[in-house]
Parts: C-alpha cells; sequence; structure tokens
C-alpha cells in the first residue's frame, strides 16, 4: 500500500474551530482542503453564511461570561480549536469565567482534544529570553488572564489541551500602513516576536498530525528584528520615505524562543525572517 496515499475524508478527525475570524477562517479552509471534516463557528447568521459561502459547515456559537449558546452538530466533533482572545475593555475576569464555562461544557461532548490558541503576553518583559519554562508572571491584564485559561484547559481530566502561545500575527492585511510607520518612528530597538499566519495554520495542522497533546509551546518566527528595521523595511515595501527617527528610550522587552517546537513537531517556518513579508506575494 502507497504510505504517501492521502487518508480518506471519514477516517480523519473531526475538527470545530471556535471562532472563524482573520484566522479561523483561513485555517478551517486548509484543514477542509487537506481532507479533515470541519465545522465553523461564528456569532452571528451573516458571519455563518459568509462561511457558507466558501464551503464550509457554519453555525452560530455565542460565548459570554454566564451563556454558551450553539448547537450539538457543532460540538459533536473530535477536536476543538479555541481561538477566543480576551478582550481588555471586558477586564480580566470576563474572559476567565468564559473559558471556564466553556471547559465545562466541552466535558460534555465527543471532543477529547482541544488546541488553544494563546499569546506571548503571558511572559513579562524580562529582557532576555524566555521559553516554556518561564513561569514569571506578566503584568498586562490580558497575559494574565491567558496564563488562568491555559491552565483550566490544561487541568481538565477529560479532554487534552495544547496550548499554543502565538507571537505577534502578521501577513496579509496585517502589515504596516503608513500610519503605523509613522507610529513606528517611535519604536526603539526593542526585538519583535511575530508570527505569520500561514505558519500559525501550519503548526495548528502539525500538533494534529503528530498527535502532539497536553503541550504548551511558543509559536514564533526565529528571526527578531528591531522594531525601527521592520517599519524601515515596511516604508520601503510601500515606497514611502520613513520618518525622521525620535530619541530612542530605554523600554523593557523579551525575546520567545520556539526551540521546543521545533525539535518536538520538526516544523519548519515559512517566514522564520518577519522581513520576508514585504519580498513575499502576500
Amino acid at each position: 500500500m502507497d504510505s504517501t496515499a492521502v487518508t480518506p475524508q471519514w477516517e480523519k478527525e473531526r475538527i470545530s474551530i471556535l471562532s472563524c475570524g482573520w484566522l479561523g477562517k483561513p485555517l478551517a479552509l486548509h484543514l477542509k482542503a487537506a481532507g479533515y471534516p470541519v465545522k465553523g463557528a461564528r456569532t452571528s447568521m451573516e458571519g455563518v453564511r459568509e462561511l457558507q459561502a466558501l464551503g464550509l459547515e457554519a453555525y452560530v456559537v455565542v460565548l459570554s461570561e454566564n451563556v454558551l449558546t450553539g448547537p450539538d452538530d457543532f460540538w459533536d466533533a473530535d477536536i476543538l480549536v479555541v481561538n477566543i482572545p480576551p478582550r481588555k475593555e471586558r477586564g480580566k475576569e470576563a474572559h476567565v469565567s468564559e473559558i471556564m464555562l466553556l471547559r465545562s461544557f466541552i466535558e460534555t461532548t465527543p471532543i477529547r482534544k482541544v488546541i488553544f490558541v494563546s499569546s506571548t503576553s503571558v511572559y513579562k518583559d524580562i529582557n532576555g529570553l524566555v521559553t516554556e519554562e518561564n513561569d514569571e508572571m506578566p503584568d498586562t491584564p490580558n497575559g494574565m488572564a491567558l496564563r488562568e485559561v491555559e491552565e483550566l484547559l490544561l487541568s481538565s481530566t477529560v479532554f487534552d489541551t495544547t496550548v499554543l502561545r502565538f507571537g505577534g500575527l502578521i501577513g496579509y492585511d496585517r502589515l504596516p500602513d503608513q500610519r503605523r510607520i509613522m507610529e513606528g518612528r517611535k519604536s526603539n530597538g526593542q526585538p519583535m516576536n511575530v508570527i505569520h499566519r500561514d505558519d500559525c495554520i501550519g503548526v495548528i495542522r502539525r500538533v494534529i498530525e503528530k498527535d502532539a497533546w497536553g503541550e504548551v509551546f511558543n509559536a514564533c518566527a526565529s528571526g527578531h528584528p528591531q522594531r525601527s528595521r521592520y517599519y524601515k523595511a515596511a516604508a520601503q515595501h510601500l515606497g514611502i520615505p520613513m520618518p525622521r527617527k525620535l530619541p530612542a528610550k530605554e523600554e523593557p522587552y523579551k525575546i520567545v524562543g520556539s526551540s521546543k517546537l521545533r525539535n518536538m513537531l520538526g516544523y519548519s517556518f515559512l517566514y522564520d525572517d518577519p522581513l520576508q513579508v514585504f519580498t513575499a506575494n502576500v
């Protein structure tokens, strides 16, 4: 039997994605093209119709601190990708409460594997390298909320969770425009910790393929250009002059290491140098 043959769709694990926005929608399309049965969630019928027009099975699912609504069909899956960031304006406790509600509900469904999309904001700026072993608590509300909800999901005895701590998301329409380049002149030599959307999708698929559950992975490009260099490259890409740089000021920073992900999953980043986004056709 040819070992390279594509696994029939009915043998692949069923995946539900909560929710299908800037990252979740292309992720759903990618996994569907790879032969996985995929279901997507949005918070409105308008969003559902958008996904359906792309050929995706879609449902309205709404999650808040006190209420979780969504049809049983969405939760009839093997793997759930949770892609719901905290919202600063609602405060730390709101995100913790909604994920606590979500965890309790997942435990009543067929879902036994969860991928939680987290962020490198869970790390404090220590002016050095941070890895998954770093346990210093962040000093931002979003970072603290994410640390707490990560632990909530990882501690479930009913399903297995893998946490992906993505760096800042770049690519496609998330590249500096002229306004951001002007703001970028305030930047000093802080190193950037970012990941291209295509690599986010690649990492999620690799976790599924490798059956890598119960883990925490940092996911950032190994290149960490200074912010001023990144904005200069953006200005050159757009053909506009880089504004005069303001005097640098000392600011704390961190460098996020992703060697665990590379070693355990054997993943090679498509955009390992963030400056590639200005030369690639993205």
